[in-house]
């Protein structure tokens, strides 16, 4: 797997499913429901952005609400970022695609899909399924409505939910069957549907959406799993032991196999001025982590590291927000002060990251050359 994880997602690129952000929901849902995708990415100026069909379980009014108004920014890659940084991305935030950039246009996309077959194909998947689930699986009973199962989707952050009947599973709701035959459907020449009726349907039992499970034996190798889940088209497979549903195996569970480890930061680390959007706070907070991380493994003098996070007033309350990061870095020596700024938050750390690299190399180098053989502090010039 170590091998896997240096290639260039460059070439595991596919053709991204793009649409303006001036697009309704409800002419979102046809797009995905016609290419049989779960995302779709708005392009931007420095940025790009995505909205998911977990993200439109959360639309209350599919016919009115334009993307704009949910979609996320996830980070962007460039064609060499390695296969194990974007598999940690993915798995952090519960994403099944990510835009690769060029040249600050959007080039192609990173699928779970094509990890998925690109692990089959090359991958040593031996193991057996059970060693890959994790986590309490989440259930709902027959009489639960849909609209309980959009919540639990939305709340736990999860698209698979198995039905149970008389302690047997009965069938499982997922959050592309909610979307597609609840949620009213916009497409050119076609009526749009009544926003009411969709809503009265959330007041459904779940058991009138739910499709036959994808099923697979806990001993049942991992490999066969992977095979028969993209086979059948499924995000999923109930792992069984004795005809019980013990666990599920989902996309999220193959890809981390190739995500690298987080970094252990054993300093303080603070952040200040997150964004109000959990989804972004969310990334930025990761970044500065794994940047600080990795700064202390190549510089063993830092002791603590505080970053604090500015909206510029000019642009506050519009779509596009400008961003001001300070970093200070304290070492023995004292205080080591950084700042950037520019409208994409995860991107602004990344350059910070290279910057503070770079500048203390330079420092470490600087300090060497007054250094005599033997000595330990630097000559008095």
């Amino acid at each position: 797997m170590d091998t896997l994880k240096k290639v260039e997602v460059g070439k595991l690129q596919t053709p991204p499913i793009t649409v303006p952000s001036t697009h309704t929901i409800s002419k979102i849902v046809g797009i995905l429901k016609d290419k049989n995708c779960y995302e779709v990415f708005i392009p931007g100026k420095d940025k790009v952005g995505i909205v998911t069909i977990r993200d439109i379980l959360t639309v209350s009014h599919p016919t009115t609400t334009k993307a704009s108004s949910i979609m996320k920014y996830p980070t962007s890659l460039s064609p060499t970022t390695s296969l194990g940084e974007a598999a940690r991305i993915l798995t952090d935030y519960r994403l099944r695609a990510l835009p690769i950039m060029e040249g600050g246009e959007l080039t192609g996309a990173l699928t779970a899909r094509k990890i998925l077959e690109f692990l089959l194909e090359k991958g040593s998947l031996n193991l057996q399924v059970k060693s890959l689930t994790t986590g309490k699986l989440t259930t709902i009973s027959k009489n639960d409505t849909v609209a309980k199962a959009r919540n639990l989707m939305v709340d736990k952050k999860i698209d698979h939910l198995p039905v149970i009947s008389d302690n047997k599973i009965a069938g499982i709701v997922t959050s592309n069957e909610i979307v597609f035959r609840i949620i009213p459907r916009e497409r050119i020449g076609i009526a749009m549907t009544s926003t009411r009726g969709a809503q009265k349907n959330f007041g459904y039992q779940a058991s009138s959406i739910m499709e036959t499970p994808l099923t697979c034996q806990a001993r049942d190798k991992a490999s066969e799993a992977l095979a028969n889940m993209l086979r059948a088209g499924k995000t999923y497979n109930l792992v069984t032991v004795l005809g019980m549903v013990q666990s599920i195996v989902t996309p999220r569970d193959y890809i981390n196999l190739v995500a690298e480890p987080q970094p252990i930061v054993e300093i303080p680390v603070y952040i200040i001025g997150l964004p109000e959007d959990p989804f972004e706070a969310e990334v930025a907070k990761s970044k500065f982590l794994n940047s600080i991380g990795t700064l202390k493994r190549a510089f063993p003098e830092i002791e603590e590291a505080r970053s604090v996070i500015k909206i510029s007033e000019s642009v506050k309350g519009k779509e596009r927000r400008r961003y001001e990061v300070d970093i200070a870095m304290t070492t023995h020596k004292g205080v080591i002060n950084y700042s950037h700024s520019g409208w994409d938050l995860p991107s602004i750390y990344d350059e910070l990251a290279t910057r503070i690299k770079r500048l203390m190399t330079q420092r470490r180098g600087t300090a060497k050359r007054y250094l005599r053989k033997g000595q330990k502090t630097k000559r008095k010039r």
